[in-house]
């Protein structure tokens, strides 16, 4: 017993250093951005990753360190990594919006019809994780409401259970629905950033492939196959190549 207790005690210790240590490297990053060292509070932020930590602050820093050092492509990396953990954030989506207009493709998205534009954006205006608390929440109030229901001698509470016992079923099966779509969305279908300045996509994924279009680097593609070190990317208006995978990052 007291080997584990000792155990536990190490490991707390660790965890108080380790948190202390990222503290301290997220004050002196935001010290450097402040003074305008965006080198230094790149590094900062980076090393606070490097050691496990995520966070939609800490990747929203780092972006905005990347945009100050003019290095677009991995602010544009690090805003859309940001708005993944943190989705309704209009601070993100405003700089991820003022930093595509510094890159050269400006590529029109295909339309699409007005109740799926409106489904996917209730459906990515929160994380996997959120709906699926939410579907747990309005699950639980669902299960109250019908044992409230069962033991209630009184008519109009019976009804109110009733009514908000639908409501509660109905807002769990779609939070279960959007929070299942959310967690596969990058899976089925990963997202990258171009990389590197000048990219000529291919019709088959070889260098002797046909050419077919060029992209430049900040634009924002999906992935949708790949062979070998070579990756099918999608653009906004629908148009497939292939790329080698070391000009993209994936988001």
């Amino acid at each position: 017993m007291r080997k584990i207790v000792a155990i536990i005690a190490i490991f707390s210790i660790a965890f108080s250093a380790f948190a202390s240590a990222d503290d301290s490297l997220m004050r002196q990053g935001n010290t450097a951005y402040q003074n305008g060292d965006y080198e230094l509070a790149i590094d900062c932020y980076q090393e606070i990753i490097q050691h496990g930590n995520e966070g939609a602050i800490l990747y929203y820093n780092l972006g905005n360190a990347y945009f100050k050092a003019k290095q677009t492509p991995e602010a544009l990396l690090w805003y859309e990594r940001a708005l993944r953990l943190d989705p309704s954030n209009e601070d993100i989506k405003h700089n991820i919006a003022y930093a595509n207009l510094q890159i050269t493709d400006k590529i029109e998205v295909l339309p699409e019809l007005f109740i799926v534009r409106w489904w996917n954006g209730l459906s990515q205006s929160m994380t996997a994780t959120a709906w699926a608390v939410m579907a747990v929440v309005f699950g639980a109030v669902f299960a109250l409401s019908i044992a409230l229901m069962i033991v209630s001698r009184r008519r109009w509470l019976s009804v109110t259970s009733v009514v908000l016992a639908l409501i509660s079923l109905i807002i769990a099966i779609f939070s279960l629905i959007f929070a299942s779509k959310e967690s596969k969305r990058y899976i089925q279908q990963p997202e990258a950033i171009v990389m590197q300045s000048v990219v000529n996509a291919k019709g088959t994924p070889n260098e002797s492939g046909t050419s077919l279009f060029v992209i430049h680097e900040g634009l924002k593609v999906a992935v949708t196959d790949r062979v070998g070190t070579w990756v099918e990317i999608k653009l906004p208006n629908g148009e497939k190549g292939w790329v080698e995978d070391a000009s993209i990052e994936i988001i």
